[in-house]
């Protein structure tokens, strides 16, 4: 009798408990946040969504939805990095949250970590063998690794958990893409749209592709209907940049490059598209504080020095693009444009033999111009 009454005094003193009292508080006043939040998504309010989320997520709440469903809100937003810390705080919250794990395999897919991006997708494919989130993401992983078999296998398994399912269609077509089979990459991604209206990769993913075939009217139809959709997506714009152009509007297409800086002041292919847009219109120093730019938000990224470099060489300025070269080699000594640029460097300075030198790294590479180059000279490589 005694030692029930002890018990029950002890879940008295816990119940009263100001510390379990001032938890409880918390997570009520997170739980009217993240309805008030969900409420304003349907009504398409998101900043007011996210306002009630960010607001929720302050709290500290022991509870992964704060948490789980502002990830969710800033991945449509493309705001990637952030999205997975929040997934990160969500697991913490709850370590066998398998719409976490997708959906931190999701974002680092979208920023090319693809090693990680494997262990999020079989973890959430361990505590949910159909989702089919995680088998896309699985897909493109195998993907990114020219692992096609692979890759055809996982989408398939995505498509056959959810028919539905737009992303499904959208990753069918990168691969078909990386396949070669542009046709029929085009054909999955309209399907995706097909599936979700809303789905904005699948508009930019056929935007990019009428691009690459030089129809950029087709491109601009379809990325405006996705910008309807998604007037902030960054992705979409990146893409009407590019058609804008071809179309030789280079006013409009620093217009879109610009919007994306406005947004995010890190997105560094921005800089690159800017600068390589300046070099265009001659205007040599404004180019080359773009690449600069890039180069100092993502030293270890290539792009930005091979930028630099043709732009220095269009300048005159060959010592400084050779310098420009050697550095994005140094970052990465597989790209067989960065030695076709060389060469064209090489040639203006009337320097022949390292000029063929640099045709014959780039052809080992695969590079089909070094290749013609050097056959019509009778060289190999």
């Amino acid at each position: 009798m005694k030692k029930s009454f002890i018990l029950l005094l002890f879940a008295a003193i816990i119940g009263f408990c100001p510390q379990a009292q001032e938890v409880d508080v918390v997570d009520s006043t997170a739980a009217s946040l993240v309805e008030k939040a969900v409420n304003a998504e349907k009504l398409k309010l998101l900043d007011l969504a996210q306002q009630y989320y960010e607001q929720a997520v302050a709290l500290g709440s022991s509870s992964e939805l704060p948490y789980l469903n502002l990830g969710k809100l800033l991945e449509r937003q493309e705001h990637y990095v952030r999205a997975i810390e929040l997934f990160r705080e969500a697991l913490n919250r709850n370590a066998n949250s398998s719409a976490a794990y997708e959906h931190l395999a999701y974002c680092l897919t979208e920023i090319e970590n693809f090693d990680e991006a494997e262990k999020m997708a079989q973890k959430a494919i361990e505590l949910n063998p159909k989702s089919a989130s995680a088998m896309a993401s699985m897909a493109l992983v195998f993907n990114s690794r020219n692992s096609i078999t692979n890759a055809q296998t996982w989408v398939k398994r995505a498509i056959e958990a959810d028919p539905k399912y737009s992303r499904g269609y959208n990753v069918a077509g990168i691969i078909s893409y990386n396949r070669g089979n542009d046709a029929e990459a085009i054909s999955q991604f309209k399907k995706a749209i097909a599936a979700e209206p809303e789905n904005i990769d699948a508009y930019a993913n056929i935007g990019t592709m009428f691009c690459i075939r030089n129809n950029f009217e087709s491109a601009l139809m379809y990325l405006k209907k996705g910008l309807q959709q998604e007037p902030n997506s960054l992705k979409i714009y990146y893409c009407m940049g590019w058609a804008y152009r071809l179309k030789n509007d280079k006013a409009k297409a620093i217009q879109c490059y610009e919007t994306i800086i406005s947004h995010d002041s890190l997105y560094v292919k921005a800089y690159n598209r800017l600068g390589e847009i300046y070099n265009d219109k001659a205007d040599y120093d404004r180019s080359i504080a773009y690449h600069k730019k890039a180069t100092r938000i993502a030293p270890n990224d290539p792009n930005g020095f091979k930028g630099m470099g043709k732009t220095y060489s269009d300048k005159g300025d060959y010592p400084k693009a050779l310098h420009a070269y050697q550095k994005a080699v140094l970052i990465n000594d597989k790209d067989h444009e960065t030695y076709c640029l060389m060469a064209e460097l090489y040639q203006r300075q009337g320097n022949s033999q390292r000029e063929m030198n640099s045709y014959k790294k780039a052809a080992k590479l695969g590079n089909k111009k070094a290749q013609q180059w050097l056959v019509k000279r009778g060289a190999t490589w």
